[in-house]
C-alpha cells in the first residue's frame, strides 16, 4: 500500500540553462559625471558620457549627456549630443538636443537639431557610402606616429648627408 513502484518514482531531469550569447550586449559603457579621462576612446559598442573626455571618441552609438564634455573629435554611427563638444563630429546620424553646444564641424548623412542648440562650425551633408570609408581610419592618418630610437641613451652619430647640410 505504501510501497513505491518504479512508475511512481520520478527521476529529476537535468536543468538545461540557455546558452549565453557570445554576441555583444546593448549595455553601454558609462563615463559618469565625476570621471575625467585624458586619452582616446574606441569601442565597437555603445558609450554614454556624462563626464569629461580630453581626446577623440570612436563608437557605434555615442550619447553625450547635458553635463558631458568632449574635447576632441567624434566618430560614430549615431551621435546623440546634449552636452559640449569642442571638436568635429563625423557620424551617419547626428541628433543635437536643445542643450548641445558644438564648436567644430559636423559631417553627417542625417542631422536633427532641436531649438536652442548652439553650433559654431560647418554642417556638411555627406552621402552614406562616402561617410563609411572616411570613418575607417581617416582620423588615424592625421595623427603622427611615434618613433622610438633603440639607442635612446647613445649619442647620435652624424651621417655623411647631415655633414653636408649647413647649420
Amino acid at each position: 500500500m505504501f510501497s513505491k513502484t518504479d512508475k511512481d518514482v520520478q527521476t529529476p531531469k537535468p536543468r538545461i540553462e540557455p546558452e549565453r550569447s557570445t554576441s555583444r550586449s546593448n549595455v553601454p559603457s558609462i563615463i559618469s559625471s565625476n570621471l575625467r579621462i585624458t586619452g582616446n576612446l574606441k569601442t565597437d559598442g555603445d558609450v554614454q558620457i556624462d563626464g569629461e573626455i580630453d581626446g577623440d571618441v570612436d563608437s557605434k552609438l555615442l550619447t553625450l549627456g547635458e553635463n558631458g564634455v568632449i574635447n576632441g573629435a567624434i566618430v560614430a554611427d549615431l551621435a546623440r549630443i546634449a552636452g559640449t563638444v569642442n571638436g568635429s563630429i563625423t557620424a551617419r546620424v547626428v541628433e543635437l538636443g536643445r542643450t548641445a553646444k558644438i564648436t567644430g564641424d559636423i559631417n553627417h548623412f542625417s542631422l536633427a537639431i532641436e531649438p536652442g542648440a548652439y553650433i559654431q562650425g560647418q554642417c556638411t551633408h555627406v552621402d552614406e557610402q562616402k561617410l563609411k570609408p572616411a570613418t575607417n581610419g581617416a582620423a588615424d592618418k592625421t595623427k603622427p606616429s611615434l618613433v622610438v630610437h633603440k639607442d635612446s641613451g647613445a649619442e647620435a652619430k652624424p651621417t655623411e648627408a647631415s655633414k653636408a647640410l649647413p647649420n
